[in-house]
């Protein structure tokens, strides 16, 4: 029997990009004992985390614990489509696929705009949503295929590749 390795942790993320130390972290998680804050709202108050820090430290969390999906393996209803539509699929870069046995909703999203996606989805989508991360080229061409917009040019498509290049570059560093 295989042992799954544990789940890494916010703080953990946070010292590796050097945004937090681990006696800050230690710190963070000694208080959460007796307040019950989440970490993040911890690291903001006490050591003045940006949010921005918070939230690309979850999205690095999240894929790392959710490899990225093949949209050409994955079945798409007409009825998840319907949620939302073509400015609000592009806008987030966020693209439902189908709704689970349980009545949850199963939405892709891009790595890039999860943090966004994962906002939209809880103010604006009635149903629990669960998101995959796919890659961005692949999603944007499942968008022109299920979401067509002729406003949405290659002009605009490459700017926002070249952004997420900037992203993934920004990140890495």
């Amino acid at each position: 029997m295989s042992k799954q390795s544990p789940a890494i942790r916010l703080g953990e993320i946070l010292v590796e990009r050097g945004v937090l130390t681990e006696q800050q972290v230690f710190e963070i998680l000694q208080k959460q004992k007796t307040t019950h804050f989440p970490f993040g709202v911890l690291a903001e108050r006490m050591f003045d985390v940006t949010v921005t820090s918070i939230e690309d430290a979850w999205v690095e969390q999240y894929v790392r614990e959710n490899p990225a999906i093949d949209l050409r393996t994955q079945r798409i209803d007409e009825e998840a489509l319907r949620t939302i539509n073509a400015r609000q699929a592009w806008q987030f870069e966020i693209l439902p696929l189908r709704f689970e046995p349980s009545g949850e909703l199963l939405m892709a999203a891009t790595r890039h705009r999860l943090a966004r996606a994962v906002s939209f989805a809880a103010r604006r989508i009635k149903s629990t949503v669960l998101f995959n991360i796919a890659q961005s080229a692949q999603l944007r061409d499942f968008l022109r295929k299920h979401y067509p917009m002729p406003e949405v040019t290659e002009e605009i498509l490459e700017m926002a590749r070249r952004w997420c290049r900037a992203q993934d570059q920004e990140s890495a560093a």
